[in-house]
């Protein structure tokens, strides 16, 4: 059974056609508008971010040093005063997050490594 892939779906998987064979071929023609599409997913990526971390609600019991209500707080506090800001923040923490996935990934690739194969000594016959 396939996914229906979305409109999305396709932009995201030219842009990365498009990335693999400029980076791929040394004379492979570069393609303006693909930095302009980059700058313009990670802004819409972004705003994404933003309105779901603003959307989410912190727990009704938390108190006042829950941490769940002092991100969400501070979150209302940054898309108040600089929203700009906020975004760029989102996004500098959604690299780390991906930065961390990725560490992640490796360590357990590294965890999973076939462990080197140590001689038995001979018995002396």
């Amino acid at each position: 059974m396939a996914a229906e892939s979305s409109p999305l779906d396709g932009l995201r998987a030219l842009v990365r056609e498009l990335d693999a064979g400029s980076r791929a071929l040394a004379h492979y023609p570069q393609v303006p508008m693909l930095e302009e599409v980059r700058r313009e997913w990670s802004e819409l990526r972004s705003e994404l971010q933003v309105r779901r971390s603003l959307r989410t609600e912190a727990p009704a019991d938390g108190g006042p040093l829950n941490s769940a209500v002092l991100v969400q707080r501070m979150l209302d506090t940054m898309q108040a005063t600089s929203p700009g800001y906020l975004r760029h923040f989102i996004d500098y923490v959604d690299t780390l997050s991906w930065l961390q996935a990725l560490q992640d990934g490796a360590a357990s690739v590294a965890d999973t490594a076939k462990p080197k194969r140590t001689r038995k000594p001979r018995k002396a016959d």
